[in-house]
């Protein structure tokens, strides 16, 4: 029977904790890593060198070109490629950027052009008188409207110009007001009109009366009932009526 305290020692250990041929245990779960995973610590750690040192010379670059001036950096190489690829991208972001066709342009490439020389307007010219408002306040001015208007089937051409406008307030057989008497120049102004365009021109009118040669002053138009005509060359509007209060 074994006694108590005997101290014995377990067959197999030493009472340094190694075993009886003297190598250390091994403990439950350990084991040698093989060489391809320290081959793959080594590879690792070699990149994150070389990142850094790119990193630090792309510092000593920009900080150098900040202490230099923009005249002084010529000489300083960049540190790669990428890197000057990089900034002429950011000098030219749409260099590469192919803008969408106008389609306003190429529809009107794609127009088919008039054929031969283009008519003088006949007939088929409507010149009409208008006002924008059929009746204005003591303080309001009336303003004149001329408008031409093709009502052909082929474009025509015209002389539009102020050489060739009347504008013409009557009331009765009293002429109130003629923009000839007063116009200080005129020029010519040719335009063609294509089949059913109409342009308009605008006359505002401060409802002061005027005179053949404009040599008087004229006073101001009385409140009443008037008649608007408009010219262009041989050709006159309809009389269109409007109320001055």
């Amino acid at each position: 029977m074994a006694q108590k305290g005997s101290g014995s020692i377990p067959h197999g250990r030493s009472g340094n904790g190694h075993d009886d041929d003297g190598r250390a245990p091994r403990h439950p779960g350990s084991r040698r890593e093989s060489p391809e995973v320290y081959r793959r610590r080594r590879l690792v750690a070699a990149l994150a060198a070389g990142v850094l040192l790119v990193l630090v010379a792309v510092g000593l670059v920009s900080a150098v070109a900040g202490m230099l001036g923009p005249e002084e950096t010529e000489g300083v190489p960049a540190p790669d490629t990428a890197t000057a690829s990089a900034a002429a991208a950011s000098q030219e972001p749409f260099a590469d950027f192919t803008p969408r066709p106008d389609e306003s342009a190429s529809a009107a490439a794609s127009a088919p052009a008039t054929e031969g020389p283009v008519e003088e307007c006949g007939s088929e010219l409507a010149v009409r008188a208008s006002t924008d408002r059929e009746s204005y306040a003591e303080d309001a001015q009336p303003v004149l409207v001329l408008s031409l208007e093709n009502t052909g089937e082929d474009p025509c051409r015209v002389n539009a110009g102020t050489s060739q406008m009347v504008y013409e307030v009557t009331s009765g057989s009293d002429t109130v007001f003629d923009s000839r008497h007063c116009q200080a120049g005129s020029e010519d102004a040719e335009v063609v009109l294509e089949p059913g365009q109409e342009q308009s021109a605008r006359l505002g009118w401060n409802r002061v009366r005027t005179a053949e040669g404009c040599t008087e002053a004229g006073g101001e138009a009385q409140p009443g009932y008037y008649r608007l005509e408009t010219s262009l060359g041989e050709r006159t509007s309809d009389p269109v009526p409007f109320v001055l209060e």
